[in-house]
């Protein structure tokens, strides 16, 4: 199959996307750091952040540089391009599995008085969901590649390629485009919308009135927790459908200016990847914990610096003294 693109080559763009790869990789590598250290960081939700953290920083090594291989650099060899729609195709999917797991798993623990959740169980449902998709993106592509692949002519190099500039197209053959926007997309994502609803309902309700010491903080953690998991989630949503919905409509309709609609929104998708750190810091206590821990060694390594400057300096003076 072979279509026409425009390039990309602005300048602009270039220095987006690099500072794209640079923050994305910087922010998930300490979210990594911080629930590595901290010892008390061992909530079920820090499985789910986590997991999104791996597949922020997978997009932010391994796809992005590979997209800006190929749209600056030298086009990308056919079995190479493969590995990239592979990757690209279930990181993005998987993100939505992560997202709907935690959300009901949150449902869940606000039904139960005293939750026990097993971040096993938890690990072993992601890891499951990881390999279905890759099975369902994985073999098709593995097994007969060189159908699969979209060979494109650019309209003003008439250089060929095997990938898209950016996400300017499907490179789906229809059967695993239409499962995908039906299964794999439209009922992961209608779950997620019915799960915030009942989350924003639970945040809606009146504080209990005449709680004792133990039970308010118990309380404001509770609802720490569901803002946590809440803002998360409709976070997503909101960087998520632009491109969805854009991605259903060049099914249909194939023009330079949906493929340009598309890259617009591919990188507003991409923006979750650096937006997902600063929700956790701002919204998870462990992360903010450990921030501060890091400030206040940062203060008392500095008072140090500053007490020995001083009696240095102290010293001098009595040495001129004498």
């Amino acid at each position: 199959m072979t279509m026409e693109y425009e390039d990309s080559s602005s300048t602009l763009e270039k220095l987006t996307l690099l500072v794209f790869i640079v923050a994305i990789v910087i922010g998930n590598l300490c979210v990594f750091i911080t629930y590595l250290v901290r010892a008390d960081g061992k909530h079920w939700s820090n499985v789910f952040v986590l997991c999104m953290a791996f597949i922020d920083l997978f997009i932010g090594g391994f796809v992005l540089p590979m997209r800006f291989m190929s749209a600056y650099g030298s086009p990308l060899t056919s079995k190479l391009c493969t590995a990239l729609a592979i990757g690209e195709s279930c990181a993005l999917a998987a993100i939505i599995y992560a997202i709907a797991f935690m959300i009901y798993t949150r449902l869940y623990s606000l039904k139960q008085p005293t939750p026990v959740i097993d971040r096993r169980f938890l690990l072993i449902l992601i890891l499951l969901s990881w390999v279905i998709l890759f099975l369902f993106y994985g073999i098709p592509f593995m097994t007969n590649y060189s159908n699969y692949l979209l060979t494109e002519t650019s309209t003003t190099s008439n250089q060929t390629s095997y990938c898209t500039t950016y996400t300017t197209s499907i490179y789906h053959p229809l059967w695993m485009a239409y499962t995908e926007i039906g299964i794999i997309y439209t009922l992961p994502l209608l779950t997620i919308f019915i799960g915030l609803i009942f989350l924003m309902k639970h945040l809606c309700k009146r504080r209990p009135r005449r709680l004792e010491a133990s039970e308010r903080k118990l309380y404001i953690e509770q609802q720490q927790m569901t803002w946590h998991v809440y803002l998360l989630g409709i976070t997503f949503c909101l960087f998520w459908f632009p491109w969805i919905i854009i991605r259903i409509i060049i099914i249909f309709n194939h023009t330079h200016q949906i493929q340009h609609a598309l890259q617009i929104t591919y990188y507003i998708l991409m923006i979750k990847s650096l937006i997902f750190p600063i929700l956790y810091a701002a919204t998870n206590a462990s992360f903010r914990g450990n921030f501060a821990i890091y400030r206040h060694q940062r203060i008392v390594i500095n008072k140090h610096i500053w007490s020995v400057n001083d009696s240095n300096q102290q010293s001098l003076q009595q040495r001129r003294g004498y």
